[in-house]
């Protein structure tokens, strides 16, 4: 048994909030080799006869979908036969365990798993939990020592308070790695707690670092980092559309066009209250680049002039842009607003075929002229004009275009009014309009739209 001992180099903060009867010594950093961890994971008896406390604790079923996205993750590559190379993996693991409690297998997840690229591929620290374990402190360096454990101790007893996910994702990483390169190994950081619940009693304090890590702790605004993803790239170019857009918005936001200053980051307050944030302007200008590319108009600068100089149109022919630089809008203005600047944003492809009807180039003093006009006649065309303005803001809640599926109805009456010369009726149906729309997104995007 003795070489079952494992002897793990830990430091030892000190913590001046903690509650004085968890002790004196109870919390560690460190780094622990993923695929022990795995050894020693709950799920995988660590003597044969199952115990029933393993599944008493506060790990939640696992989801394979985002097991495999951390993988793909750290791997930089798209996972093919996902499901296969899950069970070639974790079928040792968890099948065993699949008629407990939470387990389930075979896992259901797609033939082929997507990443996010990333230039550093990491995870934060996960926390343990350990009871069995006895702590050395180093004598000549204050704050470190030793945790001792043996993993086949009858006291020994680990659980994950948070980082369940992370860890499986690091292993099925680990083990696609070691097709190719067998000697490779991996430790990942990890805070450690010992003692904080005793093994035969509930998990109490466990739970409540669980809560406070993934409920009370806020997610930060999505818009507060969409900034730095081009900051964080560098001087590489843009590999797909998600990341042209970020750049375009990036550029949009500090640059050109009249919404410099004005797009919000709300988490630093930048902005304008009431503007579309940029988080959500970069997500329409993603769904319009293939229309822009497939009319050659393709590299960053001119597709940031292009979506500059309809941004200015669409305020022109809206009869409501303000000064720029003011600090707020005017209450009844929402054409500003994200739900707004996105639906129109998504008529670019409409856009585009028109101009292209009509033989007049896209980047031209011509082309501005016609988008005004354009822009114009469909806030007339959809009734959305009010004494030569875009409707005000109780006018447009009126209209029903606030609150649940008001975005959706806004959408298709753009579109319903794209590439029609008359008005729609006051009485037509929602059924109708969205017919319409359906109709003229077809038409549109064979003409704009490359082949798929």
């Amino acid at each position: 048994m003795a070489d079952q001992l494992e002897r793990i180099s830990v430091i030892v903060p000190r913590n001046p909030f903690t509650p004085p009867s968890l002790g004196e010594v109870h919390h560690f950093l460190c780094a622990l080799d993923v695929v022990k961890l795995m050894e020693w994971w709950p799920g995988l008896p660590h003597v044969p006869k199952k115990d029933p406390l393993k599944v008493k604790t506060i790990q939640r079923s696992l989801d394979w979908k985002r097991v495999t996205q951390i993988a793909a993750y750290l791997l930089q590559q798209e996972i093919e036969d996902a499901p296969t190379v899950l069970d070639e993996v974790f079928g040792p693991v968890y099948e065993p365990q699949k008629n407990e409690p939470g387990r389930e297998w075979p896992p259901t997840v797609k033939e082929i798993v997507k990443y996010n690229r990333s230039s550093f591929p990491f995870f934060s620290n996960v926390l343990v939990h350990v009871n069995g374990v006895t702590f050395t402190p180093n004598k000549k360096i204050e704050e470190t020592g030793e945790l001792h454990l043996d993993p086949n101790a009858p006291d020994f007893f680990l659980t994950i308070i948070d980082g369940q996910h992370r860890i499986n994702g690091a292993y099925m990483a680990l083990r696609i790695r070691q097709k190719s390169d067998p000697s490779a190994e991996w430790s990942i950081p990890a805070e450690v707690f010992k003692d904080l619940d005793p093994r035969d009693k509930p998990p109490i304090h466990q739970a409540q670092i669980f809560i406070d890590v993934n409920l009370n702790q806020k997610k930060v605004d999505r818009s507060l980092v969409a900034d730095l993803f081009p900051l964080a790239r560098g001087r590489r170019e843009s590999l797909d559309t998600k990341d042209r857009a970020q750049d375009i918005g990036r550029r949009l936001m500090l640059e050109t066009g009249p919404l410099v200053g004005m797009i919000q980051i709300p988490g630093i307050r930048y902005g304008v209250k009431d503007v579309v944030a940029l988080a959500t302007l970069n997500a329409g200008i993603e769904g319009v680049i293939p229309s822009l590319d497939a009319c050659d108009i393709t590299d960053l600068e001119a597709q940031t002039d292009f979506l500059a100089q309809f941004l200015e149109c669409w305020l022109a022919a809206s009869g409501r842009g303000e000064e720029k630089g003011t600090l707020e809008l005017d209450r009844e203005n929402v054409v500003y607003q994200g739900r707004v600047l996105v639906s129109v944003i998504g008529l670019v492809p409409a856009l585009l075929h028109h101009l292209r009807i009509r033989g007049i180039p896209f980047a031209s003093n011509k082309a501005r002229a016609e988008m005004i006009h354009w822009l114009r006649d469909l806030i007339y065309r959809g009734g959305l004009s009010h004494k030569g303005k875009f409707v005000s803001k109780d006018e447009f809640k009126k209209l029903g275009f606030l609150g649940s599926g008001g975005i959706g109805r806004f959408r298709n009456l753009l579109w319903a009014s794209a590439i029609r010369k008359t008005k729609l009726g006051a009485k037509i149906s929602e059924k109708r309009v969205a017919d319409l729309a359906d109709q003229a997104r077809k038409e549109v995007l064979r003409s704009v739209e490359p082949p798929r």
